[in-house]
């Protein structure tokens, strides 16, 4: 029998009595359709002609095997309803579509393999002949299309969103994260400023003072909104004309009297004024305050709204929120910077009061002063000096030294003094600002800090160590190895001829008074201490510190508790009642129920309530103190050795004492990490921690500089550098080839007031 399937394919086999019986399994090997039944129709069909008798089975003797081959049959689905919803190709499935090629019934499984057609051979076919058929979403081809065309989308985006954070990373590194210029504003070389400040208000406002000019700029169109000259020529011209008629009165008698260079009063006069000048701005109300005035300024415009006439405020204005304190002899002035309204705060006349005033000196800061004047020198200072001189300077350093040690012994010996000069300033200089009472701003008022020398007792210690038995200067082989020792013992040579071996210790008696405004009712303290009085008014405390001791006050004048130290305080305040300076609070801090107290070698922490130490770390040099607000503790110290104490006044200008930064578990005292990042810093706000580094040899732009090594000197330089608060490592560092007059941060965005420009600098911050 020879048949033909519907997709083509022509086949041939013998037909055999026995098939009647068994039904044979035909299936097209090329297209899978499933055709026996169809098959076994025909061979009983053909069966029954051969054989009539279809009951009876043929004589197995005659034919064994039937060849049949007259025609050839067409398999073809069959004409009735039932066959034409039914798919031949997978055994009777319905049929939902028709091949679009030769019309047979296909089933949901032919079109997930072929799609609208039965088989490869009507898919080629309506290829060859350019006939389209609609493609079948469900198709094993499209749906692996579409899976490979999302991965294909979904890797690429990958890919793409891979590159641009690679691309960011690198352009934020490099340049998002680094400071550019906001705000650039430059001046005229005659109109440099010696002083000056900045607040930005808002997102795009920014008033300073520059020098003596004061201006408000718009930061988005860099344009001026208004600007006011506060230091006039008039007012500069009328101070030289008095300091000349005082030189000329004074160098009446006078042969050989000096001239000051061309310009060189102007210029100090000028300084005088710009440094008088203080901007405070609270919203949008801006003041400025100066020696008897206190002036507001409009906002929109820069004309004058008010003044203030102050007459009895000293050189320092304290701030405290919207508020400024203004100490006089007997009063305090409250001035509201949002409304401008006054109060007066009266104190009862227990002695002329003197206002809070700008670094009061400690011992060896009375003593410092330079070698050259024949006065005992600060010796870090000097080393530190030594240090900032170039290749040049310090090849001229022996030989510099030499002539100013020889001008001296010559002016000993004319003046015939064999004796040791005597330090200076006296003893008595110790207790002279100690008779006065002065006013310390609280944060409810003042409190009146009086203080009365009771006995005088002042004790010198030696502050350096022997000279040496063999002088390097008398070596007759003094090589170039050898300068840095000869520098050295030449300095501390002329150091012991100044009188600046020793340091004197002031452990004179005090009487201490408490006072509070006459109408708080609150009862004075009175009491004795031993050293130099410093108070210090805290949040909910008030400390007395004197020489080695801590007293602790509640706001009521009560005694709490008292302790002792193992070095004296050092008095680092910047002024009376501000117990902070730019590298942090000090040497008394309340935080967080603990007071923080630094002395000269060790930082400790007490319980405020009781007094008892939760922990000490030993640390030489702490400046200040900042806190986060994960109840971290930074400090800023130095590496510094107990001998730095010892031997205060012993030069070694090879000696290199780093500023170190630690930060510290506030609780436990634990050091978490330290660094070393060159200079203090000065600001800690969540993630943004900056150390200022900077150094001008002439801040003042003298022509003729006292200082001969001046000169020799490196030039000025700015270093502000960002720390990561997880490591205290450096996330850049930005430098200038100057040194600015005012250095002010607020988040990413950092304020430079420098001789001729001011400068905001911002970047990107995640």
């Amino acid at each position: 029998m020879k048949i033909r399937c519907s997709c083509g394919a022509k086949y041939e086999f013998d037909v055999t009595p026995e098939m009647a019986r068994e039904p044979v399994k035909f299936i097209c090997p090329n297209c899978g359709l499933d055709s026996s039944d169809l098959v076994n129709e025909l061979i009983r069909a053909e069966i029954a002609e051969q054989f009539p008798d279809a009951t009876s089975p043929p004589p197995t003797p005659a034919v064994s095997r039937l060849k049949i081959s007259r025609e050839e049959k067409v398999i073809a689905p069959p004409e009735t309803e039932s066959v034409a919803n039914t798919c031949l190709k997978h055994g009777g499935a319905l049929a939902t579509e028709k091949c679009a090629v030769c019309g047979k019934p296909i089933c949901p499984k032919c079109l997930e393999q072929f799609g609208f057609f039965c088989s490869p051979f009507c898919r080629s076919k309506a290829e060859s002949q350019n006939k389209k058929a609609p493609v079948y979403a469900g198709q094993k081809f499209a749906v692996e299309a579409r899976f490979w065309r999302k991965a294909g989308i979904i890797f690429g985006s990958l890919a793409t969103i891979l590159v641009l954070a690679v691309g960011f990373w690198i352009w934020y590194a490099w340049f998002g994260s680094v400071p550019h210029t906001y705000f650039s504003l430059r001046f005229a070389d005659d109109d440099r400023a010696y002083a000056g400040g900045t607040r930005l208000v808002g997102p795009d406002q920014i008033v300073f003072l520059h020098g003596g000019t004061l201006a408000r700029y718009d930061l988005k169109t860099k344009k001026p909104v208004w600007s006011q000259e506060l230091v006039t020529k008039e007012q500069v011209a009328a101070i030289v004309q008095m300091e000349n008629e005082q030189r000329a009165r004074e160098n009446e008698s006078d042969e050989f009297s000096s001239v000051p260079p061309p310009g060189s009063l102007e210029r100090k006069a000028k300084i005088a004024l710009q440094r008088t000048l203080s901007l405070h701005v609270s919203g949008q109300n801006i003041w400025v305050a100066a020696p008897g005035k206190l002036t507001h300024y409009d906002w929109d415009s820069g004309k004058i709204l008010q003044e203030i006439p102050v007459p009895e405020f000293g050189d320092e204005i304290v701030e405290r929120g919207d508020e400024l304190l203004l100490a006089g002899a007997q009063s305090v002035i409250h001035v509201n910077l949002a409304s401008g309204q006054t109060r007066a705060e009266n104190f009862s006349e227990s002695g002329a009061a003197n206002v809070a005033t700008a670094n009061r000196e400690n011992s060896a800061g009375a003593l410092a002063a330079a070698s050259a004047n024949g006065q005992p020198t600060d010796a870090q200072k000097l080393a530190a000096q030594a240090q900032n001189l170039n290749l040049p300077g310090r090849l001229a350093l022996p030989a510099l030294l030499g002539n100013v040690s020889y001008e001296q012994k010559i002016e000993a010996a004319l003046k015939d003094d064999n004796s040791r000069p005597p330090p200076s300033p006296s003893a008595n200089s110790f207790a002279r600002a100690a008779e006065n009472p002065v006013l310390i701003p609280d944060e409810n008022g003042f409190v009146q800090f009086s203080t009365r020398l009771v006995q005088k007792n002042i004790v010198a210690h030696e502050a350096m160590r022997a000279p040496p038995q063999k002088s390097v200067l008398n070596d007759p082989n003094l090589n170039v190895s050898q300068t840095t020792e000869a520098e050295n013992e030449t300095l501390n040579e002329m150091q012991r001829n100044n009188g600046g071996d020793k340091v004197l210790e002031d452990e004179s008696v005090y009487q201490v008074t408490l006072h509070r405004p006459d109408a708080s009712g609150i009862p004075d303290w009175t009491g004795q201490v031993v050293g130099p009085p410093q108070l210090f008014v805290l949040k909910t405390v008030n400390v007395l510190a004197a020489g080695k001791t801590v007293i602790v006050f509640d706001k009521s004048n009560k005694k709490l508790w008292e302790t002792a130290l193992t070095y004296p305080i050092s008095n680092l305040n910047p002024q009376v009642g501000e117990n902070k300076s730019q590298f942090g609070e000090g040497p008394c801090v309340e935080h967080g129920g603990t007071l923080f107290v630094f002395d000269e070698a060790v930082l400790s922490a007490f319980d405020l309530a009781s007094g008892n130490a939760r922990w000490r770390l030993p640390t030489i040099g702490v400046v200040g103190l900042f806190f986060d607000g994960e109840n971290n503790l930074y400090v800023n110290t130095t590496t510094g050795n107990p001998d730095d104490i010892k031997y205060s006044r012993q030069i070694d200008i090879s000696k290199n004492t780093d500023d170190l930064l630690l930060k510290i578990d506030a609780q436990t005292g634990k050091i978490l990490w330290r660094a070393t990042p060159g200079g203090f810093i000065s600001y800690v706000s969540g993630n943004f921690i900056y150390a200022v580094l900077s150094y001008d040899p002439n801040p003042t732009d003298q022509e003729v500089l006292n200082d001969t090594l001046q000169g020799l000197q490196r030039p000025p330089y700015l270093r502000l550098t960002r720390l990561n608060p997880k490591n205290g490592r450096a996330i850049w560092q930005y430098d200038q080839a100057r040194a600015p007059v005012a250095v002010r941060f607020k988040k990413n965005f950092i304020e430079l007031v420098f001789k001729k420009e001011v400068l905001v600098l911002k970047y990107l911050s995640l």
